[in-house]
């Protein structure tokens, strides 16, 4: 198995610590996201579970994934994503075309009529988004893709497909604090995008008419809810450890394990090397057989030529002899009429006489 891409998303808490491996051959690719600590394979198995779920509340076509252990392993989707249909539009200026794409990016976020309901404040999101009081009454989704960014869809054929959903959330959710993290998200990459068409008129455009700082201090809670427990400590923060000159013997497993995630992806890219050697050799040995080949057919080709060489001799000496005789043929009749002219004048003197 080719390893194609790796990716330690290690900068938050224990039980969300995952790798994410791109592997296959070229016409097989597959992705695989696997978590780094034992704390983490529930949210895997959660991520799988995610799938079913979106299938119910949109009408966007959700990547396959299947559940193998504690690896989540999902089909490679091939297509132009939602973020490089920005990109061009935001390189051509096209006002129009990015607020279209504003609008379709929405619908796809939003989902289905099943998925539309009306936020009740109880509490239930503050461990994720913090307060959001400020949101009752408003329009909400019963189940939420907090992951439908722009980078995420993928367009297959006019069809656009979720090709990742970590980030699915099954209790109502305020739309705009969806639509704002969805959106804000390409923003945040493409910071130029803000001459062109500035994120408070997208915001507008698109419908969301929440406080941006309110809706600001909610993604903020959602990064913390990621990243921070003063419990547990991330991956990033570990290798961060491993790199101290003094140890001690809590930071020593740590570092382990740190090791032992580098170790399976140095296999990877070992893994992939090989096989990049032995594609090379296979076609050393492919082009060597092809000269043999080409050596063994021109070697038969110049006896052939060699053969019919001696037949187109063989031919024009039988040919030469044949119009020599032919030319002695025609010369002893020439001659014998001749000599039978002679004889017949002779003949005629004498009767004369």
């Amino acid at each position: 198995m080719k390893l194609r891409y790796v990716k330690f998303s290690d900068e938050r808490r224990k039980e969300f610590c995952i790798k994410t491996i791109i592997a296959g051959d070229n016409d097989n690719l597959k992705v695989y996201k696997k978590a780094i600590f034992d704390e983490g394979i529930k949210h895997i198995r959660d991520v799988a579970k995610n799938a079913s779920l979106l299938r119910k509340y949109y009408d966007t076509e959700v990547c396959r994934v299947v559940l193998d252990g504690d690896t989540a392993e999902f089909e490679y989707i091939e297509g132009e994503s939602m973020e490089h249909r920005y990109i061009a539009a935001m390189k051509r200026g096209d006002i129009e075309e990015v607020k279209r794409l504003l609008l379709i990016h929405r619908d796809i976020i939003i989902g289905n009529k099943e998925n539309e309901t009306v936020y009740s404040y109880d509490g239930k999101v503050n461990g994720v988004f913090g307060d959001c009081s400020m949101f009752d009454g408003q329009h909400a989704l019963k189940c939420c893709n907090y992951d439908a960014i722009a980078g995420n869809i993928i367009f297959v054929n006019e069809s656009p497909v979720f090709i990742d959903y970590e980030w699915v959330f099954e209790y109502p959710v305020p739309t705009d604090v969806v639509l704002y993290h969805c959106i804000h998200n390409f923003y945040e990459h493409y910071p130029e995008m803000e001459d062109l068409y500035a994120f408070d008129m997208a915001m507008e455009y698109i419908g969301v008419l929440s406080d941006i700082e309110a809706l600001k201090k909610t993604y903020l809670s959602f990064y913390d809810y990621v990243t921070s427990d003063g419990d547990t400590e991330g991956f990033a923060l570990m290798k961060a450890i491993c790199l101290k000159n003094t140890q001690t013997v809590h930071d020593l497993k740590r570092e382990n394990i740190v090791n032992m995630c580098e170790c399976d992806r140095l296999q990877g890219v070992i893994s992939d090397i090989n096989g990049q050697l032995l594609n090379k050799m296979e076609n050393e040995m492919r082009m060597d057989m092809q000269l043999e080949a080409l050596k063994k057919a021109n070697d038969e080709m110049g006896r052939k030529n060699y053969e019919l060489e001696c037949k187109v001799h063989e031919l024009t000496e039988v040919a030469n002899e044949a119009l020599e005789a032919l030319n002695k043929k025609t010369v002893y009749i020439i001659a014998r009429k001749v000599y039978r002219g002679f004889r017949s004048i002779r003949r005629g003197i004498c009767r004369r006489r």
